[in-house]
């Protein structure tokens, strides 16, 4: 009923009493009068305005609206003096019926009501499907190189309507409308895809679509085109060493490592090169594995190869290599004199990429081969000796005749040996270990009457011989000794191929062995694997004749070098 036929049934009714005449009691005309409008029928989800009228004799009407099922509404007017409000109409999965209800309250506080139905019906939004595909380093957006696994990702698809807090997605079917056919064998019901491309002569695009449904059985789809590349097209893979830090002179590995999906990308060019001002010299630009010469600096400096591969179908691949190059620093210990590289199976004189940091490729011998030596002196690779005379004075490096050697990276002072039978210093002579201090707990073998050496005593151990060399005063100096291990081991020169191992320019005469057997001189220092009851009876020495160190019992008759503190 609207609010006019309310007003009319109303007028009817008093007419008819008035018609009566007499005294009839006339009925009591209500205070207030509601009228809600029509029924309604809506969408969910929308925003609806409702209104209504009422009138009341006393005035100073408010109102109030209130649903069943239960909704919220919003008056217009705050103070609620008039009925229009606005409700907005929740989601629902059938046709829902909301019975609306005006209530009206005039100033006496007398209220009227009035009801109207609201219908809402429901309404299924699409979902919305996505396809996420992976990108591929060194390819452009959606595309794939032979022989790759793909994984395209549809779980971001989404439904904004969904009837429960479950996935909003109820349903995925993966479908191929175009291209080679890639989808044979893997699950296509699945929020995700994942197939292998194929090996093609020619490249080529496929197009994937993915159909989704929602919870109401709304279906949506979208499609997605990818490029398929050729075996030709494949970017070849390439891997480099890490940072490396050398000093000035020494070696420095370039390496690279190339490899490729296509069967027909090989063989690879190389080239190796770097933009540094230095201008580092590369032994082999065009071999994968070479090595470069450290320049010379002044402070850590670094310098960038670039490595670039060029395979079979001309599909290129750059990386960069870096190395810190120190400045050489000052030692005092030598180096090997290892110039050889090791391979399988035997020494090459030329560098071996495949056994990288070999002793050959660093060190005080290898700045000396590459140029970078600042010498006192002269000697092989990185040692550095200078010959002295009798009165301790520098001698020119080619004279025949001296008496001590310094080594000018020790700075040791070493006494030389001489092949003269009778002499002193002859290289010939053996000698006991024995001595006063410092021998683990026995002195060792005095070695009297001894026809081994050339002293007058005939007494021919180590002690004897010393005393006899500070005696005589030999170089001027008068604090001879034996020397350490470590000392000792400092001459070696384990690059000689034929012994004795020592820079022979310098210690030319170091004593004649017999076939398979050692060369062995004497150190300082007892050993303690060789102790019993009465003390140390073995002491340290090193075997010129290979390079061997080890203990030997101090009764084993041995040679000297003696040295002394530099100056």
């Amino acid at each position: 009923m609207n609010y006019w036929s309310k007003y009319v049934v109303v007028f009817i009714a008093v007419c008819a009493v008035a018609a009566c005449g007499g005294d009839a009691v006339r009925p009591k005309t209500p205070n207030v009068l509601v009228n809600a409008g029509q029924n309604i029928e809506v969408n969910e989800q929308v925003t609806v305005t409702v209104d209504g009228i009422a009138t009341s004799t006393a005035g100073g009407i408010t109102y109030a609206w209130t649903a069943t099922p239960t909704l919220t509404f919003e008056q217009s007017d705050a103070s609620a003096t008039v009925a229009t409000s606005f409700v907005v109409i929740p989601s629902v999965t059938q046709v829902t019926d909301y019975i609306l209800t005006l209530t009206a309250t005039d100033s006496n506080g007398t209220t009227g009501t009035d009801h109207i139905t609201m219908r809402v019906n429901p309404v299924n939004v699409l979902p919305i499907a996505l396809i996420l595909a992976p990108s591929i380093d060194l390819y452009e957006i959606d595309t794939y190189p032979i022989l790759t696994t793909v994984m395209l990702d549809g779980s971001t698809s989404n439904d904004s309507d969904p009837q429960n807090s479950t996935a909003s997605i109820s349903a995925y079917l993966w479908q191929q409308i175009a291209g080679p056919d890639v989808l044979t064998g893997p699950t296509l019901t699945e929020a995700s895809l994942s197939f292998q491309t194929p090996l093609l002569a020619q490249p080529a695009d496929i197009t994937i679509r993915l159909q989704v449904t929602d919870q109401e059985g709304a279906i949506s789809s979208v499609d997605k085109t990818l490029r398929l590349l050729s075996e030709s097209d494949t970017i070849p893979e390439l891997s480099i060493g890490p940072v490396q830090t050398v000093f000035s002179g020494e070696l420095l590995l370039l390496s690279g490592q190339a490899s490729s999906i296509a069967s027909g990308a090989q063989p690879f060019s190389v080239l190796w090169t770097s933009d540094s001002l230095l201008a580092p010299i590369i032994g082999d630009p065009n071999s994968m594995k070479t090595y470069s010469i450290a320049p010379l600096v002044l402070q850590q400096t670094e310098i960038i190869y670039q490595l670039l591969i060029t395979d079979n179908y001309g599909n290129q691949r750059t990386k960069m290599q870096t190395m810190l190059v120190e400045p050489q620093t000052q030692t005092t210990l030598n180096d090997t004199g290892v110039s050889l590289n090791g391979s399988n199976n035997e020494n090459l004189t030329t560098y071996q990429g495949e056994f990288a940091g070999q002793d050959a490729h660093n060190g005080y011998d290898r700045m000396a081969s590459s140029g970078f030596s600042d010498k006192a002196g002269r000697g092989e690779l990185g040692f550095d000796f200078t010959r002295l005379n009798q009165n301790g004075d520098e001698v020119d490096q080619d004279t025949p005749d001296w008496s001590c050697v310094r080594d000018n990276i020790t700075g040791l002072i070493w006494e030389n040996k001489t092949d003269i039978a009778d002499d002193l210093h002859a290289a010939e002579q053996l000698f006991t270990w024995y001595s006063f201090v410092d021998n683990g707990g026995f002195a060792g073998h005095f070695n009297a009457g001894s026809s081994a050496c050339n002293l007058a005593s005939g007494n021919c151990n180590t002690q004897a011989f010393v005393d006899a060399a500070n005696a005589q005063g030999l170089c001027g100096f008068f604090d001879w000794r034996l020397p350490s291990h470590d000392e000792l081991l400092s001459l070696v020169h384990f690059g000689k191929l034929q012994p004795p191992l020592i820079e022979s320019e310098y210690f030319p005469h170091m004593g004649t062995t017999a076939p398979d057997a050692a060369l062995w001189y004497w150190t300082y220092m007892p050993n303690v694997d060789g102790v019993n009851e009465s003390g140390s009876q073995s002491s340290w020495a090193l075997d010129f004749d290979t390079g061997v160190d080890n203990f030997i019992n101090k009764s084993t008759q041995a040679r000297i070098k003696l040295v002394r503190a530099g100056r």
